[in-house]
């Protein structure tokens, strides 16, 4: 829709895309954030083992469409699902998101425009 006068023109979308990236999303989900940390056995190998940064935390889940799967591919960087958290300074890419007892990569860390608000997290299967 155009609104014009003699001073100005006003140009809104009114397209449904735009309108569900403003939608309240319901932070309902309880996630762990992981740091992965390496000892040695006796036997002299290496062993992983998962230790929470922080308490659980509350957090909006969805699956990645199937759009944003495509567009993910095209920059080589596989992606599945994704988070939004309260904004927090602690969170990388070298950490592991627990949901539901399933462990996720975290692959991109999005702040959307720098603002400290939420944080979105992409994120694939542990595997």
């Amino acid at each position: 829709m155009i609104v014009t006068s003699d001073f100005m023109s006003i140009t809104t979308n009114s397209r449904t895309q735009f309108k569900e990236e403003l939608a309240l999303k319901l932070k309902d989900k309880k996630i762990e954030v992981l740091a992965a940390t390496y000892e040695t056995d006796p036997e002299g190998f290496q062993t992983e083992s998962l230790t929470p940064i922080a308490p659980p935390l509350w957090a909006y889940f969805r699956q990645l469409s199937g759009k944003e799967l495509y567009a993910a591919a095209s920059i080589h960087t596989a992606e599945e699902v994704q988070f939004v958290i309260n904004w927090r300074d602690d969170i990388t890419t070298a950490q592991v998101i627990r949901y539901k007892g399933v462990d996720y990569d975290i692959t991109r860390v999005d702040t959307f425009e720098g603002y400290k608000e939420d944080l979105t997290l992409y994120a694939k299967l542990r595997g």
